[in-house]
This record gives structure tokens, C-alpha cells and sequence, in this order.
């Protein structure tokens, strides 16, 4: 059995060959959706919420040619999770532009990718800095899972050069929109805040389980505009994302370096939901501990 699975337009090829076309437009601009997607014992994480995001994107951006049904991406995630031996996957679905008139060629058309590969779901702390990155809330490629991956992944390379693992993205009104790859929480005297979606951040499948189950367990969870400085009092900070699924931040940079401890609510969300994940039974039960 392989270790890394690739499809390309449901068709299974060997990832060392895998390609597309130089005149796909998504080479030149970064055209494109994508989604990350948790895979356990075969079973896709919040598999229709992700199309569901995914077909809200096309929708949002005017995405209309894109190579995508659902029955049919979702049946070739699918026959993809199930060519992988691994029982935890990381899964990769790209939709790329195909051709432009601008730069025509040879016509490509829009190309839907699946790529699996193992994965482990760790409680792993991290590390945390203001990126110089910024974004504007209102513009319409936030909240989407866009291909132009830019902002991140600067906001990214500028925390790892600097020993630190993610960016903290901030928007024109100097408040927290996401990481530069994951959404972000707040601890503070038992309740548990986020920044609000109109901050700018992508609505992450994860971050909204994580919502409903804080709830479901009568802990507060305010949904707001939330300024850097904030974190400095907070008991616990994490980040959030499919693959991540929870990680405690214990050092941020802002105006100094400040240190946290991993704190009993990130630590009792991770549990849940790997136990869930794993089992693929849900429950919503919370084991706090001190």
C-alpha cells in the first residue's frame, strides 16, 4: 500500500509523477479552493461541512468552472482515504483554475486534487508572534479557502525565522483575525473567547465543534473582537484547525516575550474530540481537570 495517495480528476497516479499544466491559471495567480480534512479509521472529519465551505467559496468568488460535484469529490476522498494503510490522515483537496484566455496555451481544464498522507493528532504546545502581515475584514477572499495562500504562509516563515511556530494575523482595526493557519482561543477566569468572524478569520470546521461543545458543557464562549494584548492576562491560549485539532500556546511575543502554561479546557477539548474522532461515537462531555 502507498504512502502518500494522490488522485487527480478521480483517477489514483503515482505522487512522483503527479503534475498539472503550466498554463493551469492557478500556477500564475493562485487561482483555486482548497480544503484539509482529518481522516480516522477511513472516516472523513466534518466532511460535509468542509464541501459545505467549499462550495460556499465557488459561490462567494464566482468560482462557477471549477472541476467539482460533491457526490462525485466526496466519493473519490473517499476511495483516496481508503488507499492509505495509516489510521490517522491528513487530506489535501485542491481545485485549480485550468486555463485563462490571458494565457490560453494548451487549455487545461480545472483539475480537482486529492492528496493523503499520514498524520498524528499530538496535545503540542507552541509558540506564537504578531505577524507584520495585515488584512482588511472586508475583503472577500477572507473566510475563504483560497489557493492565493500568500498572507499566510508569509505570516508563517516570518514566526518560524524568528524561532517561533505561527503568525498571529491582524486586521486593519488592530484586532486578531486567525494564525496563519489556524483559529485562535482565549482562556480567561473560566470563559472562553475567540475572534468573531467579522475579525477577518476563516470559519473553522474545528472552531465551530469547539463553539458547541464549550457550550454544550455551560461554559461561556464569546464570540468578539479581540485585540493581541488581551493574551497576555488570558490562562490559556490555543489554536485550532483540522489537523491541529488543539494545541496550547505557552510563549508570546507582542511587545515582550510572555510565557502560559497548557491549561485543563484546551487540554479537556482535545480529549473529547480526539476520543470522538477515534471512536467515531460523539459525546460532548468535558473531563476537566485542575
Amino acid at each position: 500500500m502507498p504512502t502518500t495517495v494522490v488522485f487527480i480528476n478521480d483517477g489514483e497516479v503515482d505522487y512522483r509523477s503527479a503534475s498539472i499544466s503550466v498554463f493551469d491559471y492557478t500556477v500564475h495567480c493562485g487561482i483555486g479552493l482548497f480544503e484539509s480534512i482529518l481522516a480516522v479509521d477511513d472516516r472523513l472529519i466534518f466532511l460535509d461541512e468542509h464541501l459545505d465551505r467549499m462550495e460556499l467559496g465557488m459561490s462567494r468568488l464566482g468560482l462557477r468552472k471549477l472541476n467539482y460535484t460533491r457526490r462525485r469529490i466526496a466519493e473519490t476522498l473517499r476511495r483516496a482515504v481508503r488507499r492509505h494503510p495509516a489510521k490517522v490522515k491528513k487530506v489535501k483537496l485542491l481545485l485549480t483554475h485550468g486555463y485563462s484566455f490571458l494565457w490560453p496555451g494548451s487549455r487545461p481544464g480545472s483539475k480537482s486534487i486529492v492528496i493523503v498522507m499520514d498524520h498524528k493528532l499530538e496535545f503540542r504546545i507552541q509558540s506564537l508572534l504578531v505577524s507584520p502581515m495585515t488584512v482588511h475584514a472586508s475583503d472577500p477572499m477572507r473566510g475563504n479557502k483560497t489557493l492565493n495562500f500568500m498572507t499566510e504562509w508569509l505570516s508563517q516563515e516570518k514566526a518560524i525565522s524568528e524561532g517561533y511556530d505561527q503568525g498571529i494575523i491582524i486586521n486593519q482595526d488592530g484586532c486578531i483575525a486567525e494564525t496563519g493557519s489556524a483559529n485562535l482561543f482565549m482562556v480567561k477566569s473560566g470563559e472562553v473567547y475567540t475572534p468573531s468572524l467579522e475579525s477577518g478569520g476563516l470559519p473553522g470546521t474545528i472552531r465551530k465543534e469547539i463553539i458547541r461543545l464549550v457550550r454544550a458543557n455551560n461554559i461561556a464562549c464569546h464570540e468578539i473582537a479581540l485585540k493581541p494584548d488581551e493574551l497576555i492576562s488570558a490562562d490559556e491560549v490555543f489554536t485550532t484547525s483540522s489537523f491541529k485539532v488543539v494545541w496550547p500556546v505557552v510563549r508570546i511575543k507582542l511587545d515582550g516575550i510572555h510565557t502560559l502554561r497548557p491549561g485543563p479546557i484546551s487540554k479537556a477539548i482535545f480529549d473529547r474530540l480526539k476520543t470522538n474522532f477515534f471512536t467515531g461515537v460523539y459525546k460532548d462531555e468535558l473531563q476537566l481537570t485542575k
